[in-house]
Formats: structure tokens, sequence, C-alpha cells
């Protein structure tokens, strides 16, 4: 609970805080109003689906139909959505409220007043619920509210509880419970793009081309499957986020702002990168245990890990799917050294390795005085392209496990 919230609901009431403590604890995107309709608490689900970290700038601590009125100027909830929730909501406002329509009306804009003039005024029931359009920024859907009043053991109103969610039906909520909740709450805390640091893991099959054309398709997509499965559980257990896809490639962030330090996104990248080509093969040794045609020694990832000190890294919202995704030069040299790797080999550039305390360091094995480093441009094999774009980028071949 943010410092303002639980103050002003402090001052309200003491069991409206208790209320409000046990919302926040289990992720309600909520809020409280007292016994007068006034806005005494949001929690901090609700504050992030509107973008704002403080509570008074939404109207916590004004009447409810100012913190409405807000949310339409702000363009997070839409004009006709404001209309349908005072059509709900107005008979139980006029009811509670001492000055009558007079006292409720000079809260709103001459066409809502109106609205509610036509409201007659009615308790509210026990619990009701209804559903109102959000928007906010390139985000737009429809959230549903149940809301109910709280009484103390006596009977005493104390106010009332609006909780909303987003309008999914639980069979597709399932599909987004597949994913690791840890790794959801960190793409959900890059809801503003902007300028980040972030170690950077680019990984790909090598020759998968060649591969894909040898295997049957069914077989292949197994291969794809499970080897991105590991990878990415990989990734989740080591605190970072999947990046985009690419054909069977893999990208991948880990980033200062969550790992406490420069040197632990770079540690993590580190040990996501050195278990990831094992984690290939055992994928692959997996499909060939049913007796499928997969030689594991003819599937080999090969990785690349970089440093951009300021990317540009932000949610990437369509239609069937989010993404994270980052800009910047560096993004272009981690493919370039990615694709100059060998298939098994994990190419790290100096100017990850350098990020390590000595800590970290020490709990890879590393020791960044005695690594060898080349200049891309001077390893054999490397692509025209890659000259071009890395090849003055220093990199280090890391021992997988």
């Amino acid at each position: 609970m943010t410092g303002l919230a639980a103050e002003v609901v402090k001052v309200a009431d003491r069991r409206l805080r208790e209320l409000a403590e046990q919302l926040d604890s289990y992720g309600w995107a909520a809020e409280l109003l007292d016994d007068r309709w006034r806005l005494v608490w949001v929690s901090e689900e609700l504050l992030t689906m509107y973008g704002e970290r403080d509570p008074g700038r939404i109207g916590v601590g004004d009447h409810v139909l100012v913190s409405r009125a807000r949310g339409v100027a702000r363009g997070v909830i839409a004009e006709d959505s404001a209309d349908q929730w005072l059509r709900t909501n107005g008979p139980f406002l006029l009811e509670a409220a001492e000055g009558g329509m007079e006292e409720i009306a000079e809260k709103l804009d001459p066409e809502r007043a109106r609205i509610l003039k036509d409201c007659d005024p009615r308790p509210a029931p026990s619990l009701w619920t209804s559903t109102f359009d959000f928007s906010r920024d390139e985000f737009f859907g429809r959230v549903n509210y149940v809301a109910e009043r709280v009484h103390d053991p006596t009977g005493e109103l104390l106010g009332y509880v609006y909780i909303y969610g987003l309008d999914v039906p639980a069979s597709i909520g399932t599909l987004l419970m597949r994913g690791d909740r840890a790794m959801h709450e960190r793409m959900a805390a890059l809801v503003q793009p902007g300028q980040r640091s972030a170690a950077v893991l680019f990984a790909d099959l090598e020759a998968s081309g060649s591969l894909s054309r040898r295997l049957p398709s069914p077989v292949y997509f197994r291969l794809v499957r499970d080897m991105r499965t590991a990878l990415e559980a990989t990734v989740a257990d080591c605190g970072g986020i999947v990046g985009k896809h690419a054909g069977d490639g893999v990208s991948a962030f880990f980033l200062p702002e969550q790992l406490d330090s420069s040197s632990s996104a770079a540690r993590a990248a580190l040990e996501t990168a050195r278990s990831l080509p094992y984690l290939t093969r055992e994928a692959a040794s997996g499909l060939a245990g049913e007796g499928l045609p997969v030689d594991p020694d003819g599937c080999r990832l090969k990785v690349a890990i970089h440093w951009g000190p300021s990317l540009y890294i932000g949610q990437v919202a369509s239609q069937g799917r989010l993404e994270i995704t980052a800009l910047g030069d560096e993004m272009n040299e981690a493919a370039r050294i990615e694709q100059s790797a060998a298939g098994g080999q994990v190419l790290a550039s100096k100017s990850l390795i350098e990020r390590l305390d000595e800590h970290d360091a020490s709990a890879l094995g590393l020791d960044p005085t005695r690594v060898a480093y080349r200049v891309l441009a001077d390893m054999e094999g490397v692509s025209e392209k890659a000259r071009r774009d890395a090849g003055s980028i220093a990199v280090a071949d890391i021992p997988g496990l």
C-alpha cells in the first residue's frame, strides 16, 4: 500500500484500513469509499491500471465523482462509460447526499447533471455489478466491476468496496496462468516505455533451415517447442524477461532495475546463457529417446550476451500477444555476435563481463582479469554484415555447463 493511501484510510476508519490491507495482499484492483461516497483508498493494482503512482491524482480524499471526472479527463474512462456509471450508481449517491440533488449536481458538468436528474434516489443494494470501457495508451478493453456495501459486525455502514477485473472469460484466463507469474509482473512493470540499461541475450539454432528440412514437421515443431519451453523457464528462473521470438530463436532481457544492480543483471544473463546449449541438447535427447529421428549432436544453439547501457525498452501489444522489445545499437550488435557464434558456443561481450562485481564473478567461476577477448572482426567465418555492424566489439567464449 502506498504511503498516501494508507494515511487516508487510517484517518477515515481503522476497519476500512484492515480491509484495504487484505485486498492489497491478494493483488486486487480495488477501491474503498466511506459512507459519504468519499474515495479513501485505491489498491496498488488499480494505480497500475491507471498508470499513476500518486493516489491523490486520481481523487483519493475527494468525492467519488471527482475521481470519475479525472478518469474521463485522462481518457482512461470512456465518455459513454462514465454516463453509464452515473446511471447505475447515481441513485445510491443521491440517497446518501444530505444536500440532495444540488449537492451532487455541483460536482458534475451540465450534461451529466442532467443524467443525474433522471435518477431516483434509492439505497444501494447489498451488491451490484456493471462494466465500463477502459483505455490507456495503446490498450483498450472492457473492465467489469462488482461493488458491495461494507458493514461492521454490528451492522453499521462503513462504506463501499469496488473490485475490478478485466472482461476475460475464465477459459482464456487459464491461458495466462500457464506463464510464469513473476515474469509477467516484470513485463507489466514496463508498461511505460523508456530508456533503460539491460543485459541482452540472443540465441538461435545453428543451421536451423537445414534441420527443419531434414526433420518431419511435427518433430521439428516439438523440438522448437520443447527447446523454447526450457529456455524460457531458465530466463524466468534467473529473473529475466523473454523478448520477441524470431523463427526458432529467442531473446531475453535482464534489467538492473529489477535485479538490484548491473552486476546482478550481467550475472543472470551469464547464468542463463551458459545453460542454454545444454538445455537444447537435453530437449533433443528427449525426442531421440522416443525413437524420433533427432540427432542431439546436430541440435546446437548459438548464444550471445551483450550490454545495452541505454536501450529504449517497453511493451508492444497486439491483438494476439504482449511482447517486450528494445531498440538501440546494442540490439543490432548482439544479433551480429550471435550470428558469429558457432553451434554450442556462448559469446559474451567485454562490456557485459566487466559489469560483474567481485562477488558475482566469483559465483560464476570467472576472473574478469584473466578473460581473453577477441575482436569480432578478427574471428574466423564472421560475415561482412557482422564486421560492419559489430566488428569492433570485443567478445569472449564462455564455457557452458
